[in-house]
């Protein structure tokens, strides 16, 4: 099986797990809230006090979702800045749900980012301006890349032969991992024995170097320890040192458009979805209002 479709099983898996959870113990009580609500009504003839109830039946469980939610993303968030924060960097929301963190890393401009997936990346700025992405050798990889009409560099250390490495500049690539430390940086960057993710890539990209680590072996939970976060920052730093302290590449690249998007969308509000949602929710509660109050004036002109 490969890669991907091991991450999408295990997606799916996830997915109906909590859809069987929220059915379990959402169908019951809605039942229970719809069959209260209408013994309610029709016992008590929409007696104001009656439509206040319901109005708060209603209400309760809404509330309770959003406390849960608010509670899961703080222990997140908690979880996150213990690995994170120590290395020097100040986290913040990213995507309402999820976390970024920003700073300053032996002296180089830092941004991790993690959001669903998971996807975890680990990014610091250069001023290099190539594309170099290494990988552990898999069969989707090497798929997508003779789609795309990509070959991988032919590597002579065995140390490296269990690698998928595409360049924009051979020369300068082959150069680069001819170092033995940076070498064992990039093995230790790209190994698969964290226990945790299913791909991590080395990626180059104009200005930049990170270590996207994507996929999750657990239906559930994502166990990074500090050591791990430390070693992969201290890994990236070790290769953007020997990155740069070798003549310029001679094959440059540009961001492309959507690159560029995509960076302009890293820094738009992070709490645009939540935003969005309240509104969403601020819509129906003055909806459930204007008819909870046409229902009672009707009541009302009804008895007399």
């Amino acid at each position: 099986m490969t890669t991907i479709a091991r991450d999408v099983g295990t997606g799916l898996v996830r997915a109906l797990v909590i859809r069987l959870v929220a059915v379990a113990i959402g169908g019951p009580l809605g039942l229970i809230w719809v069959l209260t609500t209408i013994w309610l009504v029709v016992a008590f003839e929409f007696s104001p006090w009656v439509l206040l109830l319901v109005a708060l039946m209603w209400a309760a469980p809404v509330a309770l979702l959003m406390v849960l939610q608010v509670g899961v993303i703080w222990w997140r968030a908690r979880k996150l800045d213990a690995l994170f924060v120590p290395l020097g960097l100040e986290g913040g929301a990213y995507m309402t749900h999820f976390r970024r963190y920003r700073g300053v890393v032996s002296g180089r401009q830092a941004d991790l980012r993690l959001w669903r997936g998971p996807a975890l990346e680990l990014e610091i700025a250069t001023p290099l301006c190539t594309r170099l992405g290494i990988t552990q050798r898999q069969a989707d990889t090497s798929f997508f890349a003779e789609l795309a009409g990509q070959r991988p560099l032919t590597l002579s250390e065995p140390g490296l032969a269990g690698l998928s490495v595409f360049a924009l500049d051979e020369t300068w690539s082959r150069g680069l991992l001819a170092d033995t430390a940076t070498a064992a940086a990039v093995r230790r960057l790209t190994a698969l024995n964290s226990g945790i993710f299913t791909r991590q890539q080395l990626v180059f990209r104009p200005q930049a170097i990170s270590l996207l680590l994507t996929g999750n072996r657990r239906i559930f939970g994502i166990d990074i320890t500090p050591g791990q976060a430390r070693r992969w920052m201290d890994d990236l730093c070790v290769v953007a040192q020997a990155a740069e302290a070798l003549p310029a590449p001679t094959v440059t690249g540009e961001l492309s458009s959507g690159e560029q998007i995509a960076l302009r969308q890293r820094d738009r509000n992070p709490y645009l979805a939540l935003w969005a949602g309240l509104g969403i929710l601020g819509f129906f509660a003055v909806a459930a209002v204007v008819i909870f109050g046409g229902v009672f004036l009707f009541a009302a002109f009804a008895g007399h």
